[in-house]
């Protein structure tokens, strides 16, 4: 527990000094809240309505936030890489798994904060907090998928960059699965928020929770953490 609250002191104060996580962890998401509470309404009332689309718009943005926690634990990881920490672990009293799941545990949290309040901050759905949470959790997943990623694949921050800008675009693919409407959309399934995005529009369109697209997704996500997990290790 010592170690993990000098881990943990340690990600606050990296967090204060870069200006960039500080801004992504903290200031940015309150300004995509506030824009989509004022904005999108005033825009629907004013300009083209968008009512019809509020479910889709929110999915849109809302997986924005997993994204931008995601950034944030990559480059967490990536500057204690560069100090050589990773290293260190090994003659430390705390395994690389429990390093690991700590990194991943504390940026998530952070990140499923935000997204379990951004129905409520955001006006766009209705809906209720107990059915919104498993989907709110598969949504916080993508939070450690986007960090591991970012570091098994990048070398330094600009690739680093170049990788989170790829997979952003990768996680809004499944959106196109709404303006499909045959079964061939579930060719998106390879992507795992897709079947967020099922559950959630299953949720909203018919007020009943989707137990096989959050069985499938939860599983999915845990298979694609566990293979990035046993890649990190064997890279690092």
């Amino acid at each position: 527990m010592v170690q993990i609250r000098k881990l943990l002191l340690n990600d606050i104060r990296n967090i204060i000094r870069d200006r960039l996580l500080l801004y992504t962890a903290f200031l940015i998401p309150l300004i995509i809240i506030i824009f989509t509470r004022l904005v999108i309404p005033w825009l629907s009332e004013n300009v083209v309505p968008l009512q019809q689309y509020y479910s889709l718009l929110f999915m849109l943005i809302v997986i924005t936030i997993p994204m931008m926690f995601g950034f944030v634990i990559g480059f967490l990881i990536m500057d204690e890489r560069d100090e050589n920490l990773l290293t260190v672990l090994r003659v430390m009293p705390i395994s690389r798994n429990t390093y690991l799941i700590y990194r991943m545990l504390f940026v998530s949290i952070l990140s499923l904060v935000y997204i379990l309040l951004f129905p409520l901050l955001t006006g766009l759905i209705d809906i209720g907090f107990i059915d919104y949470l498993p989907i709110g959790v598969l949504l916080a997943f993508l939070t450690p998928v986007l960090g591991l990623v970012a570091n098994i694949v990048a070398t330094n921050k600009v690739q680093a960059f170049a990788v989170f800008k790829t997979l952003g675009g990768v996680f809004y693919i499944p959106l196109f699965a709404f303006f499909i409407n045959n079964d061939f959309k579930y060719i998106l399934g390879i992507i795992p928020n897709f079947w967020t995005f099922m559950a959630l529009d299953k949720l909203l369109t018919t007020g009943q929770q989707d137990y096989v697209f959050l069985g499938i997704g939860f599983v999915l996500h845990l298979i694609l953490l566990g293979i990035l997990f046993y890649l990190f290790n064997k890279k690092y």
